[in-house]
């Protein structure tokens, strides 16, 4: 099996409507969904907690590598930690199990770890949560829920390459400054999209993304991974109390 971390490119337009459709998902019934926090962060790559040896890991943890550019082009080679999920076991129940050792391990003043998927394809193509995985991220949000105005779904509209369903977050004037400015000093570096404080979305800042629109990518193409992009979306739409 072909095993990743999920992530995608951060785009300032929505995709091509050749590609998708748009859902303004009024239907969703908000009854029982739970307030979410949503926020944009940077990434810290030159920080590497795991590059000197940790002791004795935790029960289905290891240090793994990976590859990507620096800002100068060149390849670096990163250390993360990763733990493998139980048989039935919630990301929720991962996460308390994975938690408490990433807290004994120590951090620079305004960097903490944020948890995301790690998912690996299975025989049908179609990819699947298998694990969670760090990322180190640095200073304050760029942007939060606070500064959304708007969230749809960009549905897949079956004429093409088979799309996963994408969230495509507006933001309010403020937070697209914050968030193009943002985009502009960290070229060839990664944001993490941040939702109640799971990294949904980790990529690479291709360059300044004007336009304050921001698109949040689900795992899985299926009915499941549609209704969480609606019930994200209208999430979203409501304004944090």
């Amino acid at each position: 099996m072909f095993v990743r971390a999920r992530s995608m490119l951060l785009v300032a337009l929505a995709l091509s409507p050749s590609a998708c459709t748009k859902k303004k998902d009024d239907a969703v019934d908000l009854a029982g969904l739970r307030p979410i926090t949503m926020e944009i962060v940077v990434v810290d790559d030159e920080l590497e907690p795991f590059a000197k040896p940790t002791g004795t890991l935790p029960e289905s943890v290891s240090v793994r590598a990976e590859q990507r550019l620096s800002r100068s082009g060149l390849p670096v080679t990163l250390q993360y930690a990763m733990l493998i999920k139980k048989p039935g076991e919630t990301y929720v129940q991962a996460k308390e199990r994975f938690s408490p050792w990433l807290s004994t391990l120590p951090l620079p003043a305004g960097h903490r770890f944020v948890l995301g998927d790690v998912m690996e394809e299975d025989e049908t193509g179609e990819p699947r949560p298998i694990g969670l995985r760090t990322y180190v991220v640095a200073g304050g949000a760029i942007v939060t829920h606070a500064n959304v105005v708007d969230a749809m779904v960009l549905e897949d509209d079956g004429k093409g390459p088979v799309q996963a369903p994408v969230v495509l977050v507006t933001l309010d004037a403020a937070g697209g400054e914050r968030f193009h400015a943002a985009t502009r000093e960290h070229v060839k570096e990664r944001l993490a999209i941040v939702v109640n404080d799971k990294a949904m979305s980790v990529p690479v800042v291709q360059g300044p993304i004007p336009g304050g629109r921001v698109s949040i990518s689900m795992h899985g193409y299926d009915e499941h991974a549609v209704a969480e992009a609606r019930r994200l979306a209208a999430v979203l739409r409501r304004k944090p109390n």
